[in-house]
Protein backbone atom coordinates (compact mmCIF):
# COMPACT_ATOMS: atom_id res chain seq x y z
CA UNK A 1 0.00 0.00 0.00
CA UNK A 2 1.49 3.38 -0.98
CA UNK A 3 2.41 5.66 1.88
CA UNK A 4 0.71 9.08 2.06
CA UNK A 5 3.39 11.71 2.49
CA UNK A 6 2.73 14.54 5.00
CA UNK A 7 2.62 17.33 2.37
CA UNK A 8 0.05 15.39 0.33
CA UNK A 9 -2.06 14.72 3.41
CA UNK A 10 -1.93 18.39 4.46
CA UNK A 11 -2.96 19.50 0.99
CA UNK A 12 -5.86 17.06 1.06
CA UNK A 13 -7.01 18.36 4.46
CA UNK A 14 -6.92 21.99 3.34
CA UNK A 15 -8.78 21.19 0.12
CA UNK A 16 -11.44 19.43 2.16
CA UNK A 17 -11.72 22.49 4.39
CA UNK A 18 -12.07 24.70 1.32
CA UNK A 19 -14.72 22.40 -0.10
CA UNK A 20 -16.76 22.94 3.07
CA UNK A 21 -16.82 26.69 2.38
CA UNK A 22 -17.83 26.17 -1.24
CA UNK A 23 -20.47 23.63 -0.20
CA UNK A 24 -22.15 26.18 2.07
CA UNK A 25 -22.33 28.65 -0.80
CA UNK A 26 -23.64 26.14 -3.34
CA UNK A 27 -26.32 24.81 -0.99
CA UNK A 28 -27.50 28.36 -0.28
CA UNK A 29 -27.74 29.15 -4.00
CA UNK A 30 -29.55 25.88 -4.66
CA UNK A 31 -32.14 26.24 -1.88
CA UNK A 32 -34.66 28.57 -3.60
CA UNK A 33 -33.99 27.02 -7.02
CA UNK A 34 -34.73 23.51 -5.77
CA UNK A 35 -37.81 24.57 -3.82
CA UNK A 36 -39.32 26.58 -6.67
CA UNK A 37 -38.13 24.32 -9.51
CA UNK A 38 -38.98 20.87 -8.17
CA UNK A 39 -42.08 22.24 -6.51
CA UNK A 40 -43.40 23.52 -9.83
CA UNK A 41 -42.22 20.91 -12.35
CA UNK A 42 -42.80 17.81 -10.21
CA UNK A 43 -45.79 18.81 -8.10
CA UNK A 44 -47.36 21.71 -9.98
CA UNK A 45 -46.82 23.99 -7.01
CA UNK A 46 -46.99 27.69 -7.84
CA UNK A 47 -44.28 30.06 -6.63
CA UNK A 48 -44.88 30.69 -2.95
CA UNK A 49 -45.01 34.00 -1.11
CA UNK A 50 -41.91 33.12 0.93
CA UNK A 51 -39.18 30.50 1.20
CA UNK A 52 -40.57 29.31 4.53
CA UNK A 53 -43.99 28.67 2.98
CA UNK A 54 -42.55 25.65 1.16
CA UNK A 55 -42.62 23.76 4.45
CA UNK A 56 -46.42 23.75 4.28
CA UNK A 57 -47.44 24.37 0.67
CA UNK A 58 -49.08 21.68 -1.45
CA UNK A 59 -51.57 21.47 -4.28
CA UNK A 60 -55.21 20.99 -3.27
CA UNK A 61 -56.51 17.39 -3.24
CA UNK A 62 -59.83 15.77 -2.52
CA UNK A 63 -58.63 14.90 0.95
CA UNK A 64 -57.33 18.42 1.57
CA UNK A 65 -59.23 20.82 -0.70
CA UNK A 66 -57.86 23.92 1.06
CA UNK A 67 -54.04 23.85 1.29
CA UNK A 68 -54.05 26.93 3.51
CA UNK A 69 -56.12 25.15 6.15
CA UNK A 70 -53.67 22.26 6.70
CA UNK A 71 -50.17 22.76 8.12
CA UNK A 72 -47.07 20.60 7.75
CA UNK A 73 -48.01 18.70 4.58
CA UNK A 74 -45.76 20.59 2.18
CA UNK A 75 -44.54 18.58 -0.80
CA UNK A 76 -41.14 20.34 -0.53
CA UNK A 77 -40.93 20.13 3.25
CA UNK A 78 -38.17 17.51 3.32
CA UNK A 79 -36.05 19.51 0.87
CA UNK A 80 -36.55 22.68 2.90
CA UNK A 81 -35.64 21.05 6.22
CA UNK A 82 -32.83 18.91 4.78
CA UNK A 83 -30.95 21.77 3.11
CA UNK A 84 -31.27 24.04 6.15
CA UNK A 85 -29.97 21.26 8.39
CA UNK A 86 -27.05 20.66 6.02
CA UNK A 87 -26.05 24.33 5.91
CA UNK A 88 -26.56 24.65 9.66
CA UNK A 89 -24.31 21.70 10.43
CA UNK A 90 -21.68 22.94 7.98
CA UNK A 91 -21.61 26.28 9.81
CA UNK A 92 -21.22 24.50 13.15
CA UNK A 93 -18.51 22.14 11.87
CA UNK A 94 -16.59 24.92 10.13
CA UNK A 95 -13.83 26.26 12.37
CA UNK A 96 -13.39 30.02 12.07
CA UNK A 97 -10.06 31.82 12.28
CA UNK A 98 -10.63 32.71 15.92
CA UNK A 99 -12.99 32.30 18.84
CA UNK A 100 -15.19 35.23 17.82
CA UNK A 101 -15.80 34.01 14.28
CA UNK A 102 -16.28 30.45 15.43
CA UNK A 103 -18.80 31.51 18.10
CA UNK A 104 -20.80 33.58 15.60
CA UNK A 105 -20.85 30.73 13.06
CA UNK A 106 -21.91 28.20 15.70
CA UNK A 107 -24.76 30.49 16.74
CA UNK A 108 -25.77 30.96 13.10
CA UNK A 109 -25.73 27.21 12.48
CA UNK A 110 -27.85 26.43 15.54
CA UNK A 111 -30.32 29.16 14.58
CA UNK A 112 -30.63 27.89 11.02
CA UNK A 113 -31.49 24.43 12.33
CA UNK A 114 -34.00 26.12 14.66
CA UNK A 115 -35.60 27.81 11.63
CA UNK A 116 -36.06 24.38 10.07
CA UNK A 117 -37.41 22.72 13.22
CA UNK A 118 -39.83 25.52 14.12
CA UNK A 119 -41.63 26.27 10.83
CA UNK A 120 -43.57 29.43 10.13
CA UNK A 121 -47.16 29.59 11.33
CA UNK A 122 -49.75 28.31 8.85
CA UNK A 123 -53.50 27.87 8.74
CA UNK A 124 -54.02 30.54 11.37
CA UNK A 125 -54.84 33.50 9.13
CA UNK A 126 -55.25 36.78 10.99
CA UNK A 127 -54.70 35.03 14.33
CA UNK A 128 -51.07 34.13 13.54
CA UNK A 129 -48.77 35.56 16.24
CA UNK A 130 -46.60 38.52 15.23
CA UNK A 131 -43.53 37.00 16.93
CA UNK A 132 -42.43 33.39 16.49
CA UNK A 133 -39.43 31.19 17.20
CA UNK A 134 -39.04 30.74 13.44
CA UNK A 135 -38.93 34.47 12.77
CA UNK A 136 -36.69 35.42 15.68
CA UNK A 137 -34.20 32.64 14.83
CA UNK A 138 -34.07 33.79 11.19
CA UNK A 139 -33.41 37.41 12.22
CA UNK A 140 -30.59 36.55 14.65
CA UNK A 141 -29.11 34.19 12.03
CA UNK A 142 -28.71 37.07 9.58
CA UNK A 143 -27.31 39.30 12.35
CA UNK A 144 -24.70 36.65 13.21
CA UNK A 145 -23.62 36.19 9.60
CA UNK A 146 -23.54 39.96 9.13
CA UNK A 147 -21.18 40.19 12.10
CA UNK A 148 -18.84 37.63 10.51
CA UNK A 149 -18.86 39.48 7.18
CA UNK A 150 -18.18 42.92 8.65
CA UNK A 151 -15.93 42.22 11.64
CA UNK A 152 -14.22 38.89 10.98
CA UNK A 153 -13.86 38.54 7.21
CA UNK A 154 -10.77 40.74 7.17
CA UNK A 155 -8.75 38.45 9.43
CA UNK A 156 -6.88 36.88 6.51
CA UNK A 157 -6.68 39.87 4.16
CA UNK A 158 -3.09 40.69 5.15
CA UNK A 159 -2.07 37.78 2.92
CA UNK A 160 -3.54 39.47 -0.17
CA UNK A 161 -0.47 41.17 -1.64
CA UNK A 162 -2.18 43.61 -4.00
CA UNK A 163 -3.60 46.52 -1.92
CA UNK A 164 -6.38 47.21 -4.44
CA UNK A 165 -7.45 43.56 -4.37
CA UNK A 166 -7.38 43.65 -0.57
CA UNK A 167 -9.64 46.70 -0.52
CA UNK A 168 -11.96 45.13 -3.10
CA UNK A 169 -12.41 42.04 -0.94
CA UNK A 170 -13.11 44.16 2.12
CA UNK A 171 -15.69 46.26 0.25
CA UNK A 172 -17.49 43.14 -0.90
CA UNK A 173 -17.48 41.60 2.58
CA UNK A 174 -18.83 44.74 4.20
CA UNK A 175 -21.51 45.23 1.55
CA UNK A 176 -22.67 41.67 2.03
CA UNK A 177 -22.60 42.13 5.80
CA UNK A 178 -24.79 45.23 5.63
CA UNK A 179 -27.18 43.34 3.33
CA UNK A 180 -27.40 40.64 5.98
CA UNK A 181 -28.15 43.21 8.66
CA UNK A 182 -30.62 45.19 6.57
CA UNK A 183 -32.56 42.16 5.33
CA UNK A 184 -34.71 41.64 8.47
CA UNK A 185 -35.38 45.39 8.69
CA UNK A 186 -36.48 45.59 5.05
CA UNK A 187 -38.84 42.64 5.48
CA UNK A 188 -40.28 44.13 8.67
CA UNK A 189 -40.87 47.53 7.03
CA UNK A 190 -42.53 45.98 3.99
CA UNK A 191 -44.83 43.94 6.19
CA UNK A 192 -45.62 46.87 8.50
CA UNK A 193 -46.49 49.28 5.68
CA UNK A 194 -48.06 46.56 3.50
CA UNK A 195 -45.73 47.31 0.60
CA UNK A 196 -45.41 44.72 -2.16
CA UNK A 197 -43.28 46.11 -5.03
CA UNK A 198 -43.02 42.63 -6.57
CA UNK A 199 -46.60 41.59 -5.91
CA UNK A 200 -47.49 38.80 -3.50
CA UNK A 201 -44.05 37.20 -4.02
CA UNK A 202 -42.16 40.26 -2.73
CA UNK A 203 -40.95 38.52 0.44
CA UNK A 204 -39.86 35.48 -1.56
CA UNK A 205 -37.64 37.53 -3.88
CA UNK A 206 -36.17 39.53 -0.99
CA UNK A 207 -35.43 36.30 0.89
CA UNK A 208 -33.72 34.91 -2.21
CA UNK A 209 -31.56 38.06 -2.39
CA UNK A 210 -30.58 37.64 1.26
CA UNK A 211 -29.82 33.94 0.87
CA UNK A 212 -27.75 34.51 -2.27
CA UNK A 213 -25.83 37.33 -0.57
CA UNK A 214 -25.00 34.81 2.17
CA UNK A 215 -23.84 32.38 -0.55
CA UNK A 216 -21.76 35.10 -2.21
CA UNK A 217 -19.80 35.67 0.98
CA UNK A 218 -18.73 32.02 1.19
CA UNK A 219 -17.81 31.77 -2.47
CA UNK A 220 -15.81 35.02 -2.42
CA UNK A 221 -14.12 34.00 0.83
CA UNK A 222 -13.25 30.63 -0.73
CA UNK A 223 -11.63 32.45 -3.66
CA UNK A 224 -9.63 34.72 -1.35
CA UNK A 225 -8.38 31.87 0.84
CA UNK A 226 -7.49 29.75 -2.20
CA UNK A 227 -5.43 32.61 -3.65
CA UNK A 228 -3.45 33.22 -0.47
CA UNK A 229 -3.28 29.72 1.06
CA UNK A 230 -4.54 31.27 4.29
CA UNK A 231 -5.45 27.90 5.79
CA UNK A 232 -1.88 26.68 5.39
CA UNK A 233 -0.42 29.95 6.68
CA UNK A 234 -2.48 29.80 9.85
CA UNK A 235 -1.84 26.09 10.40
CA UNK A 236 1.90 26.74 9.99
CA UNK A 237 1.85 29.55 12.55
CA UNK A 238 2.69 32.22 9.95
CA UNK A 239 -0.28 34.34 11.02
CA UNK A 240 -0.78 35.56 14.57
CA UNK A 241 -3.56 37.49 16.28
CA UNK A 242 -2.82 40.95 17.70
CA UNK A 243 -3.13 41.53 21.46
CA UNK A 244 -6.67 41.29 22.76
CA UNK A 245 -8.52 44.56 23.29
CA UNK A 246 -9.69 45.26 26.82
CA UNK A 247 -13.42 45.32 27.38
CA UNK A 248 -16.04 42.95 25.95
CA UNK A 249 -17.45 45.41 23.42
CA UNK A 250 -14.03 46.45 22.14
CA UNK A 251 -13.01 42.81 21.88
CA UNK A 252 -16.02 41.66 19.85
CA UNK A 253 -16.07 44.70 17.57
CA UNK A 254 -12.32 44.74 16.95
CA UNK A 255 -11.56 44.39 13.24
CA UNK A 256 -7.77 44.14 13.52
CA UNK A 257 -6.65 41.38 11.11
CA UNK A 258 -4.26 38.56 11.74
CA UNK A 259 -0.68 39.65 11.05
CA UNK A 260 2.33 37.85 9.67
CA UNK A 261 4.56 36.32 12.30
CA UNK A 262 7.99 37.87 12.58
Amino acid sequence: MPKIEPPSLSEHIFKTYGSLRIGIGILAIALPIILAGIGFFKYGLILQDSISAYYHAFVATREFPDPFAVAGHGVMRNWFVGILWAIGFFLILYRGYGRRENTALNIAGILLITVAMFPMDWACGETCPKVSVHGVAAIIFFVSIGYVCIFRSGDTLELVRNPSDRQAYMRWYRRIGFVMWSFPLVVALLEFFKLHPFGSRTIFFIEVAGIWAFAAYWLIKSREVARTNADLAIASGNLVRPPRKSGAVEYWLDTAPLSKAE
